[in-house]
């Protein structure tokens, strides 16, 4: 009888072996990766080898991975007035994302100010809010970053007074324009670092405009760099209050009554886009919006009545581009369906009707709309619509709403090429 030592090994199962040549392939891999959904999914599946973590973590796959799976909306914070610590509303999320939603009771809880300290937000992006500190006399007024997601010792350093002062000077017959002053973590392949935020100013004087900016890097930071002026068409502005800006491709984008003001942060340098004809930023009603969604250009969401007309323009990282062109029209009383009251048909307040004005959701095609005091979540290309909050009456008043998403780029562990295996799969 054949000794059962040297008897060979039986081959393996047919399924087993085409797994097998698959994960052994890594274009293929590649592929079943990106169709992991979450980033959260995806750094745990980069775990099984240093292969996979090369594949999962290279930059080129990074920029398709996001490109098909935008960083999720988490929920929002929100403000009723001004001298109110922002309050944040946590949205709904799939099971996958658990270890984010574990997270959700320090988001809830994150103190902004501390003990005796007021706090404001000024913008939110990436995961991380711009805001502004009110200590009790006769300490200063002071601007920095946070990052609820993270632990304390991993926070932004605030901006040093000195370099806010630089910042707003202004001669006599010129003004800030408010805000003034964005968040613009950078974005291509690294994502930026915790440690570092751009902050910009925009100044007019006159019929002219320029700006300032400066690079804060942990505790030190660049000099900040002004633009030559650009003149600016008659009634630039609807009001004094600037929107948020749109950051892509390097350049800062940010809405007026009817042109796009672009500014490039390598070159600061300004230029100006026409919007599309008929169309334009209406005073107090908020029914225009900048969007991104991948590489393709500029998008702009016009609400007009009761639908929204999504514009795009193919924008290269100067500003340069083509026309604008329509590409979407979105009926929000189909997406709504019998949700939807008779006196939203046209969205006139002055005719009696509901005041409906947009929000966007830092850089996908999403949308907040806000209908009297109920706020929904759209988004343009699924046509879906929830309701995510109603406001009371006392919040109808000052109420400011910022969305707050997933950052992005995901962390993955440090590679070590020292324990890599040519035959790990």
């Amino acid at each position: 009888m054949e000794d059962e030592a040297t008897r060979p090994s039986s081959p393996p199962p047919p399924a087993a072996s085409a797994a097998s040549s698959v994960l052994a392939d890594d274009d293929l891999l590649r592929e079943i990766l990106l169709r992991l959904a979450f980033p959260t999914t995806l750094v745990r599946a980069s775990l099984v080898s240093t292969r996979w973590l090369g594949l999962a973590s290279d930059p080129a796959f990074i920029r398709r991975f996001r490109a098909r799976n935008p960083p999720r909306l988490l929920g929002f914070y929100h403000t009723a007035r001004r001298d109110e610590q922002p309050a944040f509303v946590p949205l709904p999320q799939p099971p996958e994302l658990a270890p984010v939603l574990r997270r959700r009771r320090r988001l809830a809880g994150f103190a902004l100010g501390g003990a005796d300290v007021s706090a404001v937000v000024f913008d939110c992006r990436n995961g991380r809010l711009l805001r502004a500190k009110f200590p009790p006399p006769p300490d200063e007024l002071r601007f920095g970053v946070v990052s609820p997601l993270l632990p304390p010792a991993r926070q932004p350093p605030d901006l040093p007074p000195n370099l806010h002062s630089q910042l707003h000077q202004v001669p006599n017959d010129a003004r800030v324009l408010r805000p003034g002053w964005m968040l613009l973590p950078e974005e291509e392949d690294g994502g930026g670092d915790d440690l570092s935020y751009t902050l910009v100013v925009f100044i007019r004087r006159g019929r002219e405009l320029f700006s300032r900016a400066v690079l804060v890097r942990g505790e030190s930071d660049d000099q900040i760099r002004t633009s030559d002026p650009i003149a600016l068409p008659k009634h630039y502005w609807p009001n004094k209050k600037m929107n948020r800006g749109l950051l892509f491709h390097g350049s800062l984008y940010m809405l007026g009554r009817e042109h796009v003001l672009g500014l490039n942060l390598a070159s600061m340098s300004l230029l100006l886009i026409k919007l599309p004809d008929g169309v334009e930023q209406l005073e107090h009603m908020g029914n225009l919006e900048l969007l991104r969604d991948g590489d393709s250009g500029l998008y702009l969401a016009h609400l007009k009545g009761f639908q929204i007309h999504v514009w795009h323009r193919a924008t290269d990282g100067s500003g340069n581009g083509g026309d604008w062109e329509m590409v979407d029209t979105m009926s929000l009383h189909q997406s709504f369906g019998q949700v939807a009251r008779p006196d939203w048909e046209s969205g006139d307040p002055s005719l009696g009707d509901a005041l409906v004005s947009l929000r966007r959701v830092e850089d996908n095609a999403e949308l907040f709309l806000t209908i009297d005091r109920v706020i929904f979540h759209i988004h343009i290309a699924s046509r879906t619509a929830n309701k995510v909050f109603e406001m009371t009456p006392k919040e109808d008043i000052g109420f400011e709403i910022f969305p707050f998403m997933m950052i992005w780029p995901p962390t993955f562990p440090a590679l070590n090429y020292d324990d890599d295996d040519d035959d790990d799969q």
